[in-house]
């Protein structure tokens, strides 16, 4: 897998490098967020996801599933959105996250 160096947290897309943490973790609290799937002849999907590379995984495993091309999917489909509905990053169709401001998230 190309993103072995462990799980990125997808909030952390928009922050880059400015990670924002809490000071306890009794404070903690997971934010769950959903990456949209869509392509001609398969199920569209909103599929709930809390790390960047589990959305890629997601993905691919829906690619894989349904066998389509970068030019069959849907507009929209490897969005990764925050519980607000807001975009903060992106699948590409070879399985790359990208930010929401289009920067690759390595």
């Amino acid at each position: 897998m190309p993103y072995a160096r462990g799980p990125r947290d997808v909030a952390a897309f928009y922050w880059r490098g400015n990670v924002k943490t809490s000071s306890g973790v009794s404070n903690l609290q997971v934010e769950l967020h959903h990456v949209y799937l869509a392509t001609n002849g398969a199920p569209a999907l909103n599929i709930p996801v809390q790390f960047a590379d589990e959305a890629s995984k997601v993905f691919c495993a829906y690619r894989e599933r349904y066998q389509f091309g970068a030019s069959e999917m849907e507009a929209g489909c490897g969005n990764i959105y925050n519980s607000l509905g807001v975009l903060v990053g992106h699948i590409s169709y070879n399985g790359r996250i990208w930010d929401a401001n289009g920067n690759l998230v390595e």
